[in-house]
Parts: C-alpha cells; structure tokens; sequence
C-alpha cells in the first residue's frame, strides 16, 4: 500500500512539473527566464541543493545557462568541451544518466566539484535532447549521500525530454522574434524610401508646375515685347535726325530685343531643348 502511495504522490510530482515548465514555455518568451523558472522548480520540488542545466555553445563547450546553489567559483571552472573524462561530457557523448551517491568515490579525472570543495555528496547529470540531439545536460544534486534513487531516473528522464521541448519552442519564438524585428526594419527602411521618392515626386511636380506657368508667363512677355519692340522701331524709322526722342526710342527697342532674346531663352529652357 505504502509502495503505491509513493508511485501515485511521485507520478503527481510528475505531471505538477511538466505542467510548470509547459506554462512556463507558453507565458515566459526569453529562453534564460524560462530556464532560470525551470531550475528554480526542480530545486523546490525535489528539495535539491544545487540544480544547473548546462548547453552546448558554437564554440563546443557546455557552458552554464541557468544554476541556483552552485558558487561562483564553481560556475567559472565548470566551463569545458564535453569528454568522457568528467561526468558532464561522459553524460553528453553517451546520451546516459549519471547518477553518483556518494562523491567521495568519484572515479573520473575532471571533477569540478572536488575542485572547487563544493560539498556535493550526490548528483544527477542527464541529457538534454532536442528532435533527437543532444544539446546540454540537466545536472541536479545534494549535499545528502544516497540522495538518488532508481524511481528518479524515470521521472529526470521524462524532465529533461520536456526541458529540451521547452528550450527548442524558446529558441523558435527567439527566432520568429528576430524575424519580425528583421521585417519591421525593412518596413521602415521601405516607408523611408518610399516617403523620400514620394518627396522628390511631389518636387518635381512642383517644379512641373513652376516650369509650365514659367513657360506660359514668358510666352506672354515675348508677345508684348514683340508688340512695344515693333512699336519702337517704327517710331524710331519715322523719327527725324533731330527728333530729340529719337535716341530714347533706340534704347527702348534695343532693350526689348534683349529682353526677347532672355524670353525666348527662358522658353527654350522649360520646353528641355
């Protein structure tokens, strides 16, 4: 009776932290706040002492993304590419469970809890897998011997599965996240443009306009000039030699003969000849 009392309460605990973690996935959008959230509960509900998920970098070593009880100096000398010589990278490469109960009896070469004292008696390393990949490990553990039993295999298991679910479905809103902040840039950068060009249309529509009223003035000009200029000159042919306006009706024609040449230039000019 008591055996099955154990497997309902830990079959509870179970469905209580992939329901944490899903509703984590689905209200947190930033990947270091949902696995600081999911750190956080596995501390909590396995009353862990020390709780870190550690992945692999573009640089090929796991590095710590998330960790509640580990010191500082235990942060910076956990940094390392994944081999079979420490329990991380033999975890890793292997795709196993590590379960160690009593950390006196570590056997691997690298141990960053025996060097850094961090008073680690047991400790769980599993893998993190996404679509079938590895991509970091789930390392839980305690300051007790013995902490670990063979029932906690299968419920880190399933854990950890969900772990790499929920860092896969953060990656994908990461992604979708830079893609629209990519589109919106584009849309500005469009809208920019398409206001600049809007701008210069509606200059040289302007100038069009200006250019045309120009045009139409100027033709205006040349025929009144035309009509004072003729006038002038038949003024000027019907004057005497001692006429003193004669001199001033030449000024007068002459200057209307320059100013229809500047007119018919201005003409030339707005008709792009």
């Amino acid at each position: 009776m008591d055996s099955i009392s154990r497997r309902l309460k830990e079959a509870e605990q179970k469905i209580t932290i992939l329901y944490e973690i899903t509703r984590f996935v689905s209200s947190l959008l930033d990947l270091h706040l949902v696995l600081d959230a999911i750190v956080n509960l596995l501390v909590e509900e396995f009353n862990l002492d020390a709780c870190s998920i550690r992945l692999l970098d573009a640089d090929g070593k796991l590095r710590i993304k998330s960790q509640k009880g580990l010191s500082k100096a235990f942060i910076e000398q956990a940094t390392r590419e994944p081999t079979i010589d420490c329990y991380s990278g033999d975890c890793f490469l292997t795709g196993r469970i590590m379960i160690i109960n009593d950390a006196d009896q570590i056997d691997k070469p690298i141990s960053t809890n025996r060097t850094v004292c961090e008073n680690i008696k047991s400790f769980a390393i599993t893998p993190i897998r996404v679509e079938g990949e590895t991509i970091g490990v789930l390392v839980t553990a305690s300051k007790k011997k013995n902490y670990f039993h063979e029932r906690f295999n299968d419920a880190i298991y399933v854990v950890s599965d969900q772990i790499g679910i929920a860092i896969r479905i953060s990656q994908l809103y990461e992604e979708i996240h830079t893609l629209n902040q990519s589109l919106e840039q584009k849309v500005r950068e469009r809208t920019a443009e398409l206001e600049e060009k809007t701008k210069c249309l509606i200059e040289a529509e302007r100038l069009a306009t200006v250019g045309e009223m120009s045009k139409r003035i100027a033709h205006e000009l040349r025929n009144s000039l035309t009509v004072v200029g003729g006038l002038a000159r038949r003024l000027y042919g019907k004057s005497s030699e001692d006429d003193l306006n004669r001199e001033y009706l030449k000024v007068i024609f002459e200057e209307v003969k320059t100013l229809e040449e500047k007119v018919s230039n201005l003409i030339k000019l707005g008709a792009g000849e």
